[in-house]
This record gives C-alpha cells, sequence and structure tokens, in this order.
C-alpha cells in the first residue's frame, strides 16, 4: 500500500498516532467522527499492509545512561556493502544505520555509556575485515527534534 493508496480518513489515523502511539480508539474516531471499531479496523489495515510498522516511544539516552554517541562514515572493500550493513546490525551500540550516496555509502550512529564504551564499539566496528575506513564523528551537543511532530505536518500537507 502506497501514500497514494492511504486515503484521509487513513493519513488522520496516522497523524494521530505519530503524534501520540498511546492515543485512544475513542479519541481518533470522535476526531473523524466514526466508530471506533471502523478505525481499529483501518489500524489493522494500515499495520497489515506495512505502512504501520509497529508503535514506539522517544526515549532521553542521556537519562538512560547512554551518554556517548558518534556518527561512523564507514567504506567497505567493493562488492561488500551488504555484508559490512549486516554486520553492523550486530553491534548492540549501532541504533541507526544509514545507507547513503558517496564513497563512504554508511552512517551508522552508535551509543554508548561513556567515551571508554564508545571507544570499544567503535574499535570493533573498524576491525571488520570488509571495513576498509572509518571517519567518526562524536557528537557533543543533540538537539532535540520532535520527529513525530515533524511527520505528522509532513503528512498533513500531503494532498
Amino acid at each position: 500500500m502506497s501514500l497514494r493508496r492511504v486515503d484521509y480518513v487513513d493519513r488522520v489515523i496516522i497523524v494521530e498516532l505519530v503524534r501520540n502511539s498511546r492515543v485512544s480508539l475513542r479519541s481518533i474516531a470522535s476526531k473523524l467522527n466514526l466508530g471506533v471499531s471502523t478505525v481499529y479496523t483501518r489500524i489493522r489495515r494500515l499495520l497489515a499492509a506495512g505502512v504501520i510498522e509497529g508503535f514506539t516511544v522517544d526515549l532521553d539516552l542521556i537519562k538512560l545512561g547512554l551518554g556517548a554517541q558518534a556518527l561512523i562514515e564507514v567504506k567497505p572493500r567493493p562488492q561488500s556493502l551488504s555484508r559490512v550493513l549486516d554486520e553492523l546490525l550486530k553491534h548492540v551500540e549501532v541504533v541507526d544505520l544509514y545507507e547513503v550516496s558517496g564513497d563512504y555509502p554508511i552512517i551508522a550512529r552508535v551509543v554508548a555509556t561513556d567515551d571508554v564504551a564508545l571507544a570499544r564499539a567503535i574499535e570493533r566496528i573498524a576491525s571488520h575485515s570488509d571495513i576498509v575506513d572509518i571517519r567518526v564523528r562524536y557528537v557533543f551537543q543533540t538537539r532535540k527534534v520532535r520527529t513525530s511532530e515533524r511527520l505528522a505536518a509532513l503528512l498533513q500537507s500531503i494532498s
């Protein structure tokens, strides 16, 4: 199911869930002037189609004791991109992984409890035999972007 096949009612449901994944079905139904069972059925359909992949919470990593972060640009050996991506997913410290354009086609966001644990994680990543080079960007400060609010606004702007 593509975004084009998602109708207005689906978009309103998605926006409400993006803003607050714990919102009640009754609250969504009242905004749309629909029955709760209709909203429930639509959410189940969006889940089955893979439009909604799950429900999540926003976390404060520092308050969880994960205050050390880095963005690692990874340059794999030729023909080993897929293998390196799979290997990086095995590292619990890798919380985001992107395949991008350029000489370093992988960017990994790595989090750890402190600088020592972060350095160890980076060393483990760099030691992979299919990795030619890495560039590390240490994160000194994070400006909190309410991703859910931005996505909700973007979805509302799509006609």
